[in-house]
């Protein structure tokens, strides 16, 4: 047969056929779509592997899918390349750029419990439930809060492809400061729009200033600006819960703890005085 089909060839088929490194050629059948010619390569100068080809459907499909699949791939690599860009924007302080919950050295109870809720909020503000729910990370100094609110970002980041941001306080009151010069190029309103423009953001070292009127007008218009947007906050402070409204002023505090937002308290040992992470 595969002679016949030879014989019966017009000889500018056969001169395409050397010429594309064909050198036989036979019936075939598919069970999928049906009756084809098969064609064999010698390999020699041949664009494609040497041997039977089968069904060129098939094959067809084949390259189909391995375009798709490959595409699929370029994408998905395009997208994490950018995701971590962003982390990379987000503020992040180079020190905590990797931490995530799993090195998070939950060394008692305790720790383990907020690391779950941890785990927990960062679920929640990666969806769309959140409802602009905040949290508070209160207590003594390295027992990782810093850690796991950075963990946190970057976490919320990876999972949505979405902005957010790492500010400390004093970094805020600067700013603000900032848009008053005559040179500013920015004004104080845009301060407090940049503040509440990424999805989520971390607010660290509260409580270390003196804490002027000035401040807390600064804290409460900052921190009303995502609550007006329900955007969640997390804000950390190595104050006690009872003192944190004598520093940035009941009003900031009612609007992190409105709808449900919790305090966690990080009250045990540091573990850089041998005592905990």
């Amino acid at each position: 047969m595969t002679q016949q089909i030879s014989k019966h060839m017009a000889p500018m088929e056969e001169m395409l056929d050397r010429a594309g490194g064909v050198d036989e050629r036979r019936p075939g059948h598919c069970e999928k779509h049906g009756d084809f010619i098969d064609a064999h390569f010698s390999g020699k100068g041949a664009v494609k592997q040497a041997g039977w080809q089968g069904c060129p459907t098939c094959l067809s499909e084949a390259a189909a899918e391995r375009n798709r699949t490959e595409e699929r791939e370029r994408q998905a690599a395009m997208y994490r390349e950018r995701v971590e860009r962003i982390v990379q924007k987000s503020g992040i302080p180079l020190r905590f750029m990797g931490k995530t919950f799993e090195n998070f050295q939950a060394v008692n109870q305790k720790a383990e419990k907020h690391l779950a809720k941890l785990q927990g909020y960062a679920e929640l503000v990666s969806g769309n439930d959140h409802e602009g729910r905040c949290l508070l990370m209160l207590g003594k100094v390295g027992n990782g809060k810093t850690h796991l609110g950075c963990a946190l970002l970057a976490k919320t980041i990876r999972a949505t492809g979405e902005f957010c941001a790492y500010w400390t306080f004093a970094e805020l009151v600067r700013e603000v400061k900032g848009s008053f010069s005559k040179s500013a190029q920015h004004s104080e309103q845009d301060v407090y729009d940049d503040f509440a423009r990424p999805r989520l953001v971390v607010l660290d070292e509260v409580g270390i200033q003196n804490f002027t009127e000035f401040e807390q007008a600064v804290a409460y218009e900052a921190i009303n600006a995502r609550y007006l947007s329900e955007k969640p906050t997390v804000l950390i402070s190595n104050l006690q819960a009872k003192d944190l409204p004598h520093c940035v002023g009941e009003r900031v505090v009612d609007r992190l703890r409105e709808g449900g937002g919790k305090a966690l308290d990080f009250d045990w040992k540091s573990y850089r005085q041998g005592g905990a992470a």
